[in-house]
């Protein structure tokens, strides 16, 4: 009902479109009922009593009525598609607002696919059970409730007689509702467990060809389709044998009724044309509420869908919540301080142990260390991406945690050992979230970062669309439209996280002669393997054994002649 209710309150902010279309299901309720009132006066005079004068106006009230009916369907299904459709764009849309400020962790927890099932399956089934009950739901309710009410006016015992099975209906379609509900979960839990596995495969695509894995991720694939069938399966059991149930009780209903009706004919107690009339709406009232069978079915898909949309809306992070009054706006970054800083991911993990460091202004900073000590760690610590366990971290002597993450992002500039770009063109990827940067800013970037050379021999240069992830570019392309896009930023800060481990020596020689000048203005963090590119940093700290131990030029040219 929770879910149901914050539906309701995204269709109130289109309540106009809503009641309008509500005004026209009516009118066609009304219009689907009336060919069945007026046929008992067809049968009882034209075609019992002769009065043949009334044949031509019966013929052209009873298309008439049916043209009305069709002008109030189309105008019902437009409006009622026009808010469901509005609704789900409403929905998705806050849905990606909330997504897209989960911290970092919560990516970490979740994968791709499971994030994808949700936007895309998840959202789909709520669009179909919204479409379904516009479709079907609020028309087929008028149209039942008038025709109903027609074979009440026309014999409302034998009307009530019908009634008796709607218990039995009730009962059996709550249940249905309930198994249904409970079928959509486990295919979407399967649906969202086929969306990992092919974003995994496509994904790493290179490397289930490079170790010949076709055939074991084919074989994996169709273990978990066999696994949504049989939960697809168990769902058409319960849609088919619930409806087949329920006309079986309703014809034995009919079946009763018309044995008394064909009494009361026989007696005189009422006429043929009321038998008709009464027969003709109770019949095709059934078309209508067995449509409303199936809606509820549907929506019962919709609402488990809605449920996991809405929990995942809910989600609230301490980070979130968290009022932080600090600012960075209007002030220059002069110092960045590490005061016994702690981190770990669990209790059994510790990453960092007791960190005390000091950046100043315009200082450049080498990190070493070996894979997994925790060198990028640190830096997502001042990105902010991750919190201390516990220690402190000062920026301009301001807790990290008290600095709006907005404020604090727009001072760094980030370069990380994994390059992403976007399906579009080399402008936008450079000058991505920069929109006040000229072209001339971008081709500066780019001169600086070494990727003018390479885009000048591009099929349309900063035009050029660069593929999913760049995947039309090499590694080393990749990484200079990375490091433009950080330069072009003009931060205060710069981090290269393993910025240039896909560089050919040429080419990181010279990015690191961009760096050295950059440096004698700005502050810059540069973790590398390659001991060489940060000799003439100003300090040079080394991770180790969980502790950044700082260590002198002499170390580091040891260190350099150890890996030669």
């Amino acid at each position: 009902m929770n879910s149901f209710k914050k539906i309701l309150n995204y269709i109130k902010t289109y309540k106009k479109h809503l009641i309008l279309s509500v005004i026209a299901a009516t009118l066609y309720g009304i219009f689907s009922a009336a060919p069945t009132y007026i046929l008992k006066n067809a049968v009882d005079d034209i075609f019992i009593k002769k009065f043949n004068h009334l044949l031509i106006p019966f013929i052209i009230g009873f298309v008439l009525l049916f043209a009305l009916k069709g002008i109030f369907m189309y105008v019902s299904n437009y409006y009622m598609n026009f808010v469901g459709n509005k609704v789900i764009n409403d929905i998705r849309h806050d849905l990606f607002k909330k997504v897209i400020h989960f911290p970092i962790s919560f990516f970490q927890e979740k994968t791709t696919g499971q994030l994808m099932s949700h936007f895309l399956n998840d959202i789909q089934m709520i669009q179909n059970a919204t479409a379904s009950a516009i479709k079907n739901g609020v028309r087929s309710f008028f149209e039942a409730i008038f025709l109903l009410g027609v074979a009440f006016s026309q014999n409302w015992k034998l009307a009530l007689l019908m009634m008796l099975v709607g218990p039995i209906i009730g009962i059996s379609i709550k249940k249905m509702g309930g198994a249904v509900k409970k079928a959509s979960l486990e295919i979407q839990k399967n649906i969202g467990n086929i969306s990992n596995l092919l974003q995994e495969v496509f994904v790493g695509i290179r490397e289930v060809k490079a170790f010949n894995g076709e055939k074991i991720e084919t074989n994996r694939f169709y273990e978990k389709l066999k696994h949504v069938f049989t939960a697809i399966m168990q769902n058409v059991h319960i849609e088919s044998f619930g409806p087949a149930f329920i006309e079986t009780v309703a014809m034995f209903g009919s079946g009763f009724v018309f044995y008394i009706a064909a009494h009361q004919i026989i007696s005189g107690e009422i006429t043929a044309g009321q038998l008709t009339a009464f027969f003709a709406s109770v019949l095709l009232s059934y078309q209508p509420l067995k449509r409303l069978i199936n809606v509820y079915a549907e929506v019962q898909y919709g609402l488990a869908a809605a449920d996991r949309i809405f929990d995942l809306m809910n989600k609230v992070y301490p980070a979130q919540i968290k009022e932080k009054t600090e600012t960075l706006n209007n002030q220059n970054i002069n110092t960045i301080e590490f005061i016994n800083t702690n981190f770990s991911y669990n209790q059994e993990t510790t990453v960092l142990e007791n960190i005390n460091l000091k950046i100043n202004s315009s200082e450049s900073i080498g990190i070493i260390g070996q894979s997994g000590a925790g060198k990028s760690t640190l830096c997502d610590l001042l990105l902010s991406f991750i919190s201390p366990t516990s220690g402190t971290i000062l920026i301009n002597n301001l807790d990290i945690n008290n600095i709006p993450e907005e404020e604090l992002r727009n001072k760094i500039g980030y370069v990380g050992q994994k390059t992403f770009l976007f399906n579009d063109t080399v402008i936008e990827n450079v000058s991505y979230s920069q929109e006040s940067k000229s072209l001339s800013n971008i081709i500066n970037a780019c001169e600086m970062a070494h990727a003018h050379e390479f885009i000048q021999n591009l099929p349309e240069q900063y035009n050029s669309i660069v593929g999913e992830n760049g995947n039309k570019l090499s590694g080393g392309q990749k990484q200079r439209l990375t490091i433009a896009r950080a330069l072009l930023k003009n931060p205060e800060i710069l981090i290269f996280d393993e910025a240039t481990s896909a560089l050919d020596q040429e080419s990181e020689n010279a990015i690191r002669l961009a760096i050295e000048e950059i440096s004698k203005e700005k502050t810059v963090i540069v973790i590398s393997h390659r001991l060489s590119f940060i000799e003439k940093m100003d300090r040079v700290f080394m991770i180790k054994d969980k502790k950044v131990i700082e260590i002198t030029k002499k170390d580091l040219r040891l260190e350099i002649s150890k890996s030669l």
